[in-house]
């Protein structure tokens, strides 16, 4: 008994078939690894027990030098896309954080605080009068202003 019950061959009959064909594997598949195991082992007698010199010509020569640079892969990757990346990031960091965030964000901020503080710094004497001056200087600018504009009600 299945999950499905006692009819489950008949729930599933046609759904999936399976041809002939399809169930065979060509007989090479079944040959390749036991084609590779021979040619390892020949290739291991060959350069460790008949001709040990021949693994060290091979060591020093191009085709060595290619695989153990990995196909020099990293290398182009490094010259089209690193190289260009890098060079794009250094130029986001020089102009555009450097300059534009910084330069207006928090150093911005920093500059326009330190000029004004600069100009309150003169007209922040610590002399009583100059303060009564500064009082009096804006009691008439508001009531200049309080004529021109028409406030108070008098028309």
């Amino acid at each position: 008994p299945t999950f499905l019950g006692e009819h489950a061959e008949a729930f599933w009959r046609g759904v999936m078939p399976v041809h002939a064909e399809h169930e065979s594997i060509p007989a090479w598949v079944t040959w390749a690894p036991l084609g590779a195991t021979a040619m390892g082992f020949l290739g291991a007698v060959l350069f460790y027990l008949i001709a040990p010199r021949v693994p060290r010509m091979l060591a020093k020569g191009p085709a060595w030098a290619f695989l153990y640079h990995k196909w020099y892969f990293d290398e182009i990757y490094d010259f089209i896309f690193v190289r260009g990346a890098r060079a794009l990031g250094d130029l986001l960091w020089k102009v555009g954080d450097r300059r534009l965030i910084d330069g207006l964000g928090p150093d911005g901020v920093a500059a326009s605080s330190r000029f004004f503080s600069g100009l309150l710094r003169r007209v922040q004497t610590g002399f009583v009068y100059h303060y009564s001056f500064l009082m009096l200087i804006a009691a008439v600018a508001f009531g200049a202003y309080a004529i021109i504009a028409g406030i108070g009600g008098v028309r």
